[in-house]
């Protein structure tokens, strides 16, 4: 089956499963490095959240062998697991004051995001771009970001320096930075005890406490300057994706120009198309607390 024939059949399933009383739209979503994702949107009566089911790997599991019902299972679950059932009040967004406290930033290419960035208001940083995102937690609907665009600093009566001075205070406090060594990272992420690895250079791990948009931690001299005291050395970044970056003391690093071959690698071979940062390196000099390419 053809992807669109794929796309029209689960939008039919869907609305037979949950009803007449359920609105289901398709709906191209502009996503992080110009990743456009097909998504049906789930709307309810009395409800203003409407969850989000993305088409794109449901169909990589059809092409690998899940049987349409299966998959029209698996959707129909998740949106039951993820839909609102209490009256949610959405207005708040309007209330600069309700939501300049939950302002961070976060960093992205600037290159691949070109037409993003025409409808954002961003900071030029490096090679990248630092936008603006609001962070909630809620009982209901869990931790999730809202990307900050123009018309919301028109409808909120603010400038860009305004909405940029706030995300840049509150930006630690939301998603304080973290430093880790690599066995570190595998004990955190992996349940590990003592963890081993097999690296030849000591390489760390900056990121944040959520692992989320850890990058924009690069962001703070504050944050890069502790980091040098630390390794009482310069040290090289290699981006490893929007949500953390690796670290390698200068004097223990390869030649730059392998580095940014093994970014490139890795980018190409491991990292999602839409959590991609940058293929360039960067250097921290901590006597000039200079951070460049």
């Amino acid at each position: 089956m053809k992807y669109e024939d794929f796309v029209c059949m689960m939008q039919t399933q869907m609305q037979e499963r949950l009803g007449e009383k359920v609105q289901i739209q398709l709906h191209q979503i502009l996503k992080n490095n110009s990743v456009v994702l097909d998504a049906l949107s789930i709307s309810e009566e009395g409800s203003g959240i409407a969850p989000t089911i993305y088409l794109n790997d449901f169909y990589r599991g059809y092409q690998e062998g899940t049987p349409i019902p299966d998959i029209a299972d698996q959707m129909e679950a998740l949106y039951r697991k993820s839909r609102v059932t209490v009256p949610f009040d959405t207005t708040f967004y309007a209330d600069f004051g309700k939501v300049k406290q939950h302002l961070a930033c976060r960093v992205i290419n600037r290159e691949k995001n070109r037409e993003l960035l025409k409808t954002v208001p961003y900071r030029v940083f490096l090679d990248l771009a630092i936008v603006a995102y609001y962070y909630f937690e809620d009982s209901c609907l869990g931790t999730g970001t809202i990307l900050v665009y123009s018309s919301h600093c028109k409808n909120w009566g603010i400038t860009e320096e305004e909405l940029f001075a706030c995300a840049r205070e509150n930006t630690l406090h939301i998603q304080p930075e973290e430093f880790l060594s690599m066995d570190g990272v595998l004990e955190k992420f992996q349940g590990c005890g003592e963890a081993e690895t097999e690296n030849v250079l000591p390489m760390y791990v900056l990121t944040n406490k959520t692992n989320y948009f850890g990058a924009a931690s690069l962001l703070f001299d504050s944050v890069l300057q502790d980091i040098a005291d630390k390794l009482e050395d310069d040290f090289w970044i290699l981006p490893s994706s929007i949500h953390e970056c690796i670290i390698i003391p200068a004097e223990s690093a390869m030649p730059k120009e392998e580095m940014q071959e093994m970014v490139r690698e890795i980018n190409r071979n491991e990292v999602a198309a839409e959590d991609f940062l940058s293929d360039e390196i960067y250097r921290y000099q901590r006597e000039f607390h200079k951070l460049s390419l």
